[in-house]
């Protein structure tokens, strides 16, 4: 019961019933089941667990983060806009590291979890995409100087994410599409339809960090592709194809990223880089606890010369946490990481046909999106955003999963 309360949850939160469903709105669905959820008991023992006590880094640094944001929450510069917005948004982000690891138990609950996850953030893609195609809505639309404006894809009216956040959500999907194309049933047919519609609404957003993040994933697949040669000469035509399709614009949007002074869209970007460095100048001012968790945006309006958070998760953490606080959350980035590393290497120590489990191909698709995060960190906040605690969470269930199976091993042979 408690892991189908959680999958109506996971619903209800990407698609945002709340506001479809005016109902469920007035009675804050979202808020109630996060209520019943924390008091609801989990079912039985997880199958993956091992030894939880000895396997329990990232709980441990996520417990030292937040009772650092709580302790340091009198000496920052506005704990109002803490207890008032920091602190509910972060446990909305949280709550996804907390409910994963407490009610998925089994290897199907887990199938069944990725699917909902995907299927929520494909229709978050699909739906922007059918109202362009069906009604010209673009959604946003960025200013690039001389006059000039470009229309950019955003999310759906019921879904109001930026161009920037539709380009994550899109990116979020692809590693999965990706490892699941190896897969056999429904999903290996389904893939490539949402690998094409994806990268199409990602071209039509405009997102360069979303570009940028786009050839991580590829250059990873490719670092982890048997066929090398085969897949670098698909992915060149893929890019020939991607570019012969983008408009002037767009064009010139893209090339923007490599410096190129000619183009329209250059003073744009360089004005995000020294906005980085100007975000880090604004969390000087507290290096030592912080503005507060939840006020990059309040610190840069007050101190920075713009009203709008840290478009850099490190520069963010710094506002809000301070430098003490940045260690702490590098040190955690970093745990997450070697968990991932350790049930990589594990499977791929496994037979051939060990290796197309279904377990191998998250652990893949996992570590493709993870490595995506990290770099799509430099060009966007997201301490209060849900996707670095889901995929701990993930990662800490498919490591568990790990230790269970070597636990087996030494069983069977002994």
């Amino acid at each position: 019961m408690g892991f189908n309360i959680y999958l109506f949850l996971t619903i209800s939160w990407f698609l945002h019933l709340g506001a479809r469903l005016p109902a469920l709105g007035y009675i804050h669905v979202d808020l109630l089941l996060v209520i019943l959820l924390s008091f609801f008991p989990a079912q039985g023992a997880s199958a993956f667990t091992l030894n939880d006590k000895k396997d329990n880094a990232i709980s441990k640094i996520l417990f030292i983060l937040i009772v650092y944001a709580l302790v340091s929450l009198p000496f920052v510069e506005w704990p109002g806009s803490v207890i008032h917005r920091g602190i509910p948004n972060f446990i909305r982000a949280f709550i996804f590291y907390f409910f994963t690891k407490k009610f998925i138990h089994t290897e199907r609950q887990l199938k069944i979890f990725i699917i909902v996850f995907l299927v929520c953030q494909t229709f978050r893609v699909m739906e922007p995409i059918y109202l362009h195609i069906t009604s010209g809505y673009w959604g946003s639309s960025a200013y690039i100087g001389d006059g000039q404006v470009m229309n950019r894809l955003g999310g759906a009216p019921m879904d109001i994410i930026n161009p920037n956040g539709l380009a994550f959500v899109i990116l979020s999907i692809l590693p999965f599409c990706f490892m699941f194309l190896s897969s056999n049933g429904w999903t290996k047919i389904l893939s490539p339809m949402v690998i094409i519609f994806s990268v199409y609404a990602l071209q039509l957003t405009g997102s360069r960090s979303g570009f940028l993040g786009l050839v991580i994933i590829l250059l990873y697949l490719l670092l982890l592709s048997k066929k090398k040669i085969v897949m670098a000469i698909t992915l060149s035509l893929a890019a020939l194809c991607f570019f012969a399709t983008l408009t002037p614009m767009q064009r010139d949007r893209y090339l923007s990223i490599v410096g190129d002074s000619t183009t329209a869209n250059n003073t744009t970007a360089e004005r995000r880089l020294t906005g980085i460095g100007n975000n880090f100048s604004v969390a000087l001012r507290r290096p030592l606890f912080g503005h507060g968790l939840g006020t990059s945006r309040e610190a840069n309006a007050n101190f920075g010369g713009g009203d709008q958070p840290s478009h850099n998760l490190y520069a963010e953490v710094a506002q809000e946490l301070g430098f003490v606080g940045l260690a702490i959350f590098l040190f955690y980035i970093k745990t997450v990481l070697i968990k991932g590393i350790t049930a990589l290497r594990y499977f791929k120590k496994r037979t051939e046909q060990e290796s197309r489990a279904y377990i191998y191909r998250l652990v893949n698709a996992l570590q493709v999106w993870f490595i995506m995060n990290l770099f799509f960190s430099f060009f966007s906040y997201g301490l209060s955003s849900y996707e670095w605690y889901l995929f701990p969470a993930l990662f800490d269930i498919v490591g568990n999963a790990v230790e269970s199976n070597k636990k087996k091993l030494v069983e069977a042979n002994a």
